[in-house]
């Protein structure tokens, strides 16, 4: 008993002060500094001298997703905490159901005290326990009450042609003279003013957005740190698309293009353009209203894709076949409509699966400023992947000991050159974590001794915090990594099982594919001694790729 009582006072007391922008700047009783004195004076009072600050200053009660909150709860979990005291219920959060399921669940499982000093309630008195629901319940409905009088003022300044939302669009800018009005981005508008240029010329979104990337226009107004910042020019069709649909550049208001479905959601329902609310004239305009319209016109009648450009050939390799240095998946394409049928060379009629051939997507979509062709054959392809299958199916039926120590050895060299890797990256996010924790030391002390203000401490240990869940995501993956070394035998007779299925087979299909091979990655084609060479790697499923025998 005596033990337990030790440990129980080498705990700390957090002391959790909270406040949000809708509770008013105005009110000194409910300010952090008032909380800080009112709580430091229960905790001295209540023989409770070892406490911590846990500040959460501008965050709302309806969600528990707060810096410090989180922190806190950390160290809960972490066993440095010993009782928690709020000014009252409140400040703790205003969603009832999770500030339940902390006072009732959460803090008792952890041995944690829970103290809500206004409104008198005391977990280990269980002093005013049995009405702390109801309590909670109140301070959702006030929460709710405020969220929907915000909303309705936001909603009623955004109908009177006021623009209240977080960046404008590109192109224009906050007038600093008027709260709610927008004025032309000297800067930007000239952009704006181009697309819709080439978009009256009839020119399509990705056209439009090839252009802007040659010419090397920025996409933003914040400014790149290099200039071979490719993301800084990456313009895309559904930019430009969203850009030509945006009302607010003919001078008018959108209200509103979601709505949300609850609260406490975080979910929003996107309206649809037909039952948008616009009000016209409300700011000046980068493009006229009738050139505007001029381009809704053009998209709108815009054809579709001819059908006769349609590709008769099936697509087998749909979502396993990737360009190797971008990453992105191939694109298959099919010759043009009046292209010949027959093979120039024999004369034989050519089918579907001779006329087709696979692109990079980000080369066809960005140019070849972007990613090459990487342009593969369709047949090259499908008798290339089928002689593979072929070839490891009937070594694994020949001999199947002998295909086993011959893939297993490989994937052991792979895995011991990866777990080395894997090792090495373990200790560095360790080490930076344990780095991190002596920065959050150090800047509570400058905070204690006001070098450091509140506001700023709790941005940057915001930040920390995030880094610190990254690496801890970062570690379990890397654990997952090595444990799975030690599941290669398993993977490799699965693998063995699976292939020697398929030594006679003499077409592919898409049950086949997809049993077998996890993706394939078409690299770049380069000439080798004047000759064309292409590199293309079959990953298979459970053991990687597989090199053809040199020896």
């Amino acid at each position: 008993m005596s033990r337990k009582n030790h440990l129980s006072n080498q705990k700390i007391t957090a002391l959790y002060c909270r406040i949000s922008l809708d509770d008013g700047s105005q009110n000194e009783s409910m300010s952090i500094s008032n909380q800080k004195l009112m709580l430091k004076d229960y905790a001295e009072k209540n023989g409770m001298p070892r406490y911590e600050y846990y500040v959460d200053d501008g965050y709302t009660g309806r969600n528990f997703n707060r810096p410090s909150f989180r922190r806190m709860i950390a160290d809960i979990e972490a066993g440095k905490v010993g009782c928690v005291i709020t000014k009252d219920l409140s400040r703790l959060g205003r969603n009832y159901i999770e500030a339940g399921s902390y006072i009732e669940i959460f803090f008792p499982k952890h041995n944690v005290r829970y103290i809500a000093v206004t409104d008198g309630v005391d977990s280990l008195t269980r002093q005013e326990m049995d009405i702390t629901p109801f309590k909670n319940i109140l301070n959702d409905m006030y929460s709710r009450d405020i969220s929907k009088k915000v909303l309705a003022g936001r909603m009623t300044r955004s109908r009177q042609g006021k623009f209240g939302g977080g960046q404008p669009p590109l192109g224009l800018m906050r007038d600093p003279e008027e709260r709610g009005h927008l004025i032309l981005d000297p800067e930007t508008a000239p952009t704006i003013r181009k697309i819709y240029d080439l978009a009256l010329n009839g020119w399509g979104c990705m056209r439009i957005a090839k252009q802007l990337m040659e010419d090397k226009i920025p996409i933003t107004r914040v400014k790149s740190n290099t200039e071979c910042d490719v993301n800084y020019y990456s313009w895309g069709s559904a930019r430009i698309s969203h850009i030509l649909r945006n009302p607010f550049y003919k001078g008018a208001h959108l209200v509103c293009r979601t709505h949300q479905k609850g609260i406490r959601s975080n979910t929003y329902d996107i309206i649809p353009r037909e039952e948008w609310e616009v009000l016209e004239g409300c700011h000046e305009a980068i493009v006229s209203p009738e050139d505007w319209e001029k381009v809704q016109e053009l998209i709108d009648r815009r054809p579709p894709i001819m059908e006769g450009n349609a590709c008769p050939f099936y697509n087998l390799f749909h979502g396993i076949i990737y360009c190797a240095t971008c990453g992105k998946s191939m694109q298959v394409r099919y010759e043009k409509v009046g292209r010949t049928g027959k093979n120039r060379f024999t004369g034989e009629e050519r089918e579907p699966i001779d006329k087709a051939y696979y692109i990079c997507q980000t080369y066809n979509r960005l140019g070849k400023n972007s990613c090459t062709s990487h342009k593969v054959e369709a047949r090259d392809l499908y008798n290339l992947v089928l002689r593979d299958i072929q070839e490891l199916a009937t070594m694994a039926l020949k001999d199947v000991e002998s295909f086993y120590q011959r893939i297993s050895s490989r994937m052991e060299r792979r895995y011991l050159a990866d777990a080395s890797e894997m090792e090495k990256e373990r200790e560095r996010l360790e080490a930076r974590n344990r780095e991190i924790d002596d920065m959050f030391l150090n800047l509570y002390t400058d905070k204690a001794k006001g070098i450091l203000s509140e506001q700023r401490f709790v941005k940057l240990t915001a930040a920390m915090e995030r880094e610190q869940e990254e690496n801890q995501k970062q570690l379990k993956e890397l654990a997952l990594s090595l444990r799975r070394s030690n599941e290669q035998e398993s993977d490799v007779r699965t693998f063995i099982r699976e292939i020697r299925q398929y030594a006679t087979i003499q077409e592919l299909d898409e049950g086949i594919l997809n049993r077998l091979i996890s993706r394939i990655l078409v690299g770049e084609v380069k000439k080798v001694d004047g000759e064309k060479f292409q590199e293309i790697k079959i990953i298979y499923n459970f053991v990687g790729e597989i090199p053809a025998v040199t020896e």
